[in-house]
């Protein structure tokens, strides 16, 4: 069964099997390129018994994206979306070969890692993936905001097309510290406004910098409970949060209640006033990741300040079959005057430091930073650490939880 890259001209038929899949409007009949900073792959219905001609069997889109990675740091992602099999050759096998496709165009694109959000978690995992997130939303009643005291030194100015990089700068300085945060650049993430009745607002002090941003979409109220979908409250501070807070308060001649998008362990949870805020009753989005190449996803991150030590870490990959990827071996782990290094090795005896084993769905869950070993040992996920070994590998990747936001 090969997968093949897609063109212009598969773009019709590709998007015809999506919307079958996902739902949404039909396809456009006229050929048209996929999105820039998309790799499209498929698997041709007509080279499978009692296929046809035209007819795209499979189909995945990889995005060449790049995330936040520990403290300061950056690596690329391959972001899988809109993977489908064909009503007619499901049970197939395809779903399966597009995975080893994608895994291994990650790997040959210098992608260290993947991510994706799941419509059904197990068919997922099955291959690697492991959930390591979950996407929350809350809705607030805008009589707790009122609550809020006025902030003194702010004020808000209208975001235009003008304005925007601003808001764009903002956003990548106040998630630099997160993990798994995209960083939305080009071309997957164009200039200009978001489309789709987005707005926002930039906070300014009276010099005219730059602190925070909320932005939004007016949704039908009556059927969601509440009239404002907030995208993202991001400020400087306690008080910048406080004052971005506040402004929406003013939207309650009109509505009783907003929504809003969080990410993990958000701030803004810290200054709401209240206690009527509640989870909206939508399904729980999930975020799964995987490990496509451990040494390069543990030297893209930054070593803790003054920590120095050694271990061996073998991951075990018994979820592909080998060379699909380089997320399974060997390699002494050493961490020195603020970076990571990683040399493949023996899978034998013991280092300095001792030895941390882990099976691939640990390695995924653990290498994005933020949990330890104890999580790890805690979801049931396979480990065995020597302490010293163990306490290392904790250092190296502590670190806020991931955090995803998918867009403005």
């Amino acid at each position: 069964m090969p997968v093949r890259d897609l063109t212009s001209d598969d773009h019709v038929s590709y998007r015809r099997l999506s919307s079958g899949a996902f739902g949404g409007s039909p396809p456009d009949p006229e050929p048209r390129p996929f999105t820039p900073g998309e790799i499209p792959i498929g698997v041709d219905s007509s080279a499978l018994p009692g296929g046809a001609d035209g007819v795209i069997a499979a189909g995945a889109r990889i995005r060449r994206d790049r995330i936040t990675w520990g403290e300061g740091a950056e690596i690329a992602c391959g972001g899988i979306g809109g993977l489908a099999v064909h009503p007619a050759h499901r049970g197939g096998g395809l779903f399966g070969e597009l995975i080893m496709e994608i895994l291994a165009r990650c790997d040959a694109e210098g992608m260290p890692v993947s991510m994706l959000y799941p419509s059904n978690p197990s068919i997922y995992r099955r291959f690697g993936y492991q959930v390591v997130a979950s996407l929350h939303s809350i809705i607030v009643p805008l009589l707790d905001l009122q609550q809020l005291p006025r902030v003194p030194g702010r004020r808000l100015v209208p975001v235009t097309e003008e304005t925007m990089p601003r808001v764009r700068a903002l956003y990548r300085e106040l998630t630099a510290g997160d993990n798994a945060m995209l960083l939305r650049e080009g071309p997957l993430f164009p200039e200009g406004l978001p489309s789709d009745g987005w707005s926002a607002l930039l906070l300014v002090d009276d010099s005219g910098t730059d602190h925070g941003y909320v932005s939004w979409n007016r949704v039908p109220s009556s059927e969601r409970g509440y009239g404002l979908q907030i995208h993202e409250l991001l400020g400087r501070t306690r008080e910048d949060r406080i004052a971005l807070l506040g402004s929406l308060a003013s939207w309650s001649t009109v509505l009783e209640h907003v929504c809003l998008r969080l990410r993990t362990d958000d701030p803004v949870l810290d200054v709401l006033p209240g206690a009527g805020s509640r989870p909206t009753p939508d399904p729980i989005p999930l975020l799964m990741m995987r490990v496509i190449d451990t040494a390069a996803a543990l030297e893209a991150r930054r070593a803790p300040a003054g920590l120095a030590g050694s271990f061996r870490l073998v991951v075990e990959d018994a979820t592909v079959p080998a060379g699909i990827c380089r997320a399974g071996g060997a390699w002494v782990v050493a961490a020195a005057d603020g970076t990571i290094s990683a040399e493949p090795t023996e899978d034998a005896g013991t280092a300095d430091g001792g030895t941390v084993r882990l099976s691939i769905h640990a390695a995924s869950l653990l290498l994005v930073g933020g949990r330890t070993i104890a999580d790890a040992r805690r979801l049931g996920l396979e480990v065995e650490a020597d302490a010293e070994a163990g306490r290392l590998l904790d250092a190296l990747l502590a670190g806020p939880r991931p955090s995803v936001l998918d867009a403005f």
